[in-house]
């Protein structure tokens, strides 16, 4: 397989989802829109677009025969949030004493722009067989990423997973998605949904693309992303996730004994920003939504270097 992601590729993708960012900063700034109304958006996200998203991609894409090693990809995304987790509250321990909102840090740590980004990468960069394997590499690890963001998170943030757990947080709309996605496939079989179903929920699905960069920008400029009136946090979470994880990922992935494409695509996810959904669980979760935002914000600039410096790095080591 053959890797070719440049700087001007990192910088064209991240440079799209930043002017998506910028007209809903414009759009809140002006008051065309207002919190009441992002907040809307982001429910709407969490109950009808991810979903639509999530059976879309899936359903069209997936099939148990064709990627019989499938679990792994799913696996390896609940153990990259955990880990980020964990190096993130070992982080807050050392280097942010005094600080609070130890939960939204290790949250900004351990989940990152595993989508929206490394979609466009791949799309822009892979063509052909190699693009599509990637792209089913992509869903698959979203299906583990999914199941902890949109379940766990939430109760995390409210005050802890012991204190609060009840079973039916784990069936939320974009886990239920997830789940009803895989039975289908395993009963009816890949893209065996009916188009007259399956094109709607497609452009759904599709929709969620530029709605959740839109309601991102409202959100950053709401809680002011920009302003680093506290600039020892921020800097520790671009720190934690853009430089002390993809350490931790590349040391494991070189001893492990994987396929050179899970290798690549598990790196690539290592180097991502902090994740954009952060902001929209922060929303009706009562989250410092400030601190996630200005992460978000920081972690998607510097990741215009660091991601291509760290792909660099991966070609001269691993491959």
């Amino acid at each position: 397989m053959d890797f070719q992601f440049g700087f001007f590729t990192i910088i064209v993708s991240i440079t799209k989802l930043f002017i998506l960012m910028a007209i809903g900063y414009f759009l809140h700034m002006r008051k065309f829109i207002d919190d009441k109304f992002t907040d809307m958006l982001s429910l709407l996200l969490v109950r009808v677009f991810f979903p639509a998203l999530i059976i879309s991609k899936t359903i069209s894409n997936f099939s148990f025969t064709e990627y019989s090693y499938w679990w792994i990809l799913p696996l390896s995304a609940m153990i990259f949030s955990v880990v980020g987790m964990v190096a993130g509250k070992i982080v807050h321990s050392f280097w942010l004493k005094g600080f609070g909102l130890s939960r939204e840090f290790m949250c900004s740590c351990g989940f990152q722009n595993c989508g929206y980004l490394p979609m466009n990468l791949i799309l822009f960069s892979f063509a052909g067989a190699v693009g599509d394997k990637l792209l089913v590499y992509l869903f698959l690890f979203i299906l583990g990423f999914n199941v902890i963001m949109w379940s766990l998170v939430p109760l995390f943030l409210k005050g802890g997973i012991k204190k609060g757990f009840k079973l039916q947080v784990l069936f939320n709309p974009p886990v239920v998605a997830t789940v009803f996605s895989l039975i289908w496939v395993a009963l009816m079989g890949k893209g065996s949904l009916p188009n007259i179903v399956a094109a709607p929920i497609e452009q759904l699905g599709q929709a969620s693309f530029s709605i959740a960069m839109i309601t991102l920008g409202s959100y950053l400029c709401r809680y002011k992303a920009h302003d680093l009136t506290e600039k020892k946090p921020i800097i520790a979470s671009v720190v934690t996730k853009l430089f002390i994880f993809p350490v931790i990922v590349l040391s494991v992935l070189r001893v492990v004994p994987l396929d050179m494409s899970y290798k690549f695509f598990l790196f690539l996810q290592a180097t991502m920003p902090a994740a954009v959904s952060l902001v929209v669980i922060g929303s009706y979760t009562g989250a410092n939504n400030e601190f996630f935002s200005r992460s978000i914000f920081y972690t998607h600039v510097v990741a215009i270097l660091s991601v291509p410096l760290w792909l660099y790095v991966f070609k001269m080591i691993i491959i």
